[in-house]
Parts: structure tokens; C-alpha cells; sequence
């Protein structure tokens, strides 16, 4: 089992982590089930909306265009296409209705194969937590050791020393993890802990590990990464 703490992984780490054949995951992919991801480095992209004509008809209104270095999502068709045929050549990527993403000059097009492909963690989190996957056979995660007033914990060899609303959220979460529903809303939950911010990430940026104890399933809820033994 990794010990980083990963933003991205492979195909062959989902593979390994559900132990799911690759046929299965492959499935999930090409049906929009699981989103694939590529990382561009420097390249010419536009962004902008599509304005509706007719039943038939459209037209394109750009809003940005940029040298972009990071992840683009891929269209399902081009996930088909590099699985059936090893490489396939990209120009547009996948964006919510009505908006569109594409390369632009001098960057008309990237070569996308099947080494390329790649899973965002909160892609990853997602998936798993709407099917329930699980490692299977895999070691459970580590118990966890705290002070009363939850400032101070260790878990998974690491040791955290929390601020007055950290430890209130992480106390909210441990008691939720002992009962039959450990995932928790977490707007609900800074809310209780006299949080001002809505998201975790804001609340915990001064932990650089916290993710390696509050676990998310990309849509909102989260639960803590430990063992009730």
C-alpha cells in the first residue's frame, strides 16, 4: 500500500486497490461510469459556452483562452477509441453541458495512449464511495489515539496536533465512524464546530496530511480513514 499521498493514479492502482479485472474497469470508463483523465503540459486551450440557435444550429462564445499545465477530462469516445486502438489523437475534452473545452493553435491536437491515462483522487473517491468498493483482502486502516479534547492524535504513524474547530470536526467524525453510517455532511459538520468556512479543505490547510485521515467521497461527505478497534 502507497504511504503518498496521491492527487492522481493509474489504471493498474484502481485495479489493485478494487481488485477489479481490467476488463471491468475498462467498462466503467468507456460508459462514463469512472471519468479518465490526461495532464497536458503548456498547451493552447480555449474555453467558452455553446449558444443555443436552433434544435440544429449553434454557435461558440469564448471565454478564456490560456497556455494550461494540468488535468483535462476525457470525452468517452476518445476513452473508446484509445482502448480499441492503443493511441488516439485529442482535441476536445470533456466540460459540463453547454461549455466546451478545446486545443487551440499552435497546439491543434495531443496523442493520448493508454500509459496516459489517468484518475483524479476525488474522481477515485467518488466512484468508490457510490459503489461501495473496497480493497478487498487488503489490511484495515489503523486505529486511531487521541487526547479527550481530540487536540492531539496519532494514527497511521502520523501525529496530529489540531486547532480547537480541527478537533471538533474530527471528534464529530470519530463518532460517526463507530455508528452504522460514518460518511457525514460536511458543511453540517463545520457548522457544529463554530467553523465560518464551508469546506474542509480551508478548515484543515494547515495540516499537510489531514487527508490522510478525513477521507471524502467528492460530493460533499466525508469520514475519518481509521479502524474502530
Amino acid at each position: 500500500m502507497s504511504l503518498i499521498d496521491k492527487a492522481y493514479f493509474t489504471l493498474e492502482e484502481l485495479e489493485e486497490r478494487w481488485q477489479l479485472p481490467h476488463r471491468d474497469l475498462v467498462y466503467l470508463a468507456e460508459n462514463g461510469q469512472l471519468r479518465l483523465s490526461v495532464r497536458l503540459f503548456g498547451v493552447a486551450l480555449e474555453f467558452g459556452v455553446y449558444e443555443e440557435v436552433s434544435e440544429s444550429e449553434r454557435f461558440t462564445i469564448p471565454h478564456e483562452r490560456l497556455r494550461f499545465t494540468g488535468f483535462q477530462d476525457l470525452l468517452e469516445c476518445d476513452v473508446f477509441r484509445v482502448f480499441r486502438q492503443g493511441q488516439v489523437d485529442v482535441s476536445y475534452f470533456k466540460t459540463p453541458d453547454k461549455e466546451y473545452c478545446h486545443l487551440i493553435e499552435p497546439t491543434s491536437t495531443v496523442s493520448v495512449c493508454r500509459d496516459d491515462l489517468l484518475v483524479r483522487r476525488e474522481e477515485r473517491d467518488r466512484v468508490e464511495a457510490q459503489r461501495d468498493l473496497v480493497q478487498k483482502g487488503s489490511v484495515a486502516p489503523p486505529p486511531m489515539q487521541q487526547s479527550d479534547d481530540y487536540r492531539e492524535l496519532r494514527t497511521a504513524g502520523l501525529s496530529f496536533h489540531l486547532g480547537p474547530v480541527q478537533a471538533r470536526v474530527v471528534k464529530r467524525l470519530h463518532e460517526a465512524a463507530a455508528s452504522s453510517n460514518a460518511w457525514c455532511d460536511g458543511k453540517l459538520i463545520l457548522g457544529e464546530a463554530g467553523s465560518a468556512s464551508t469546506r474542509m479543505a480551508d478548515v484543515f490547510k494547515s495540516q499537510p496530511h489531514w487527508r490522510r485521515l478525513i477521507d471524502s467521497d467528492g460530493r460533499g461527505r466525508y469520514r475519518l480513514r481509521v479502524s474502530q478497534r
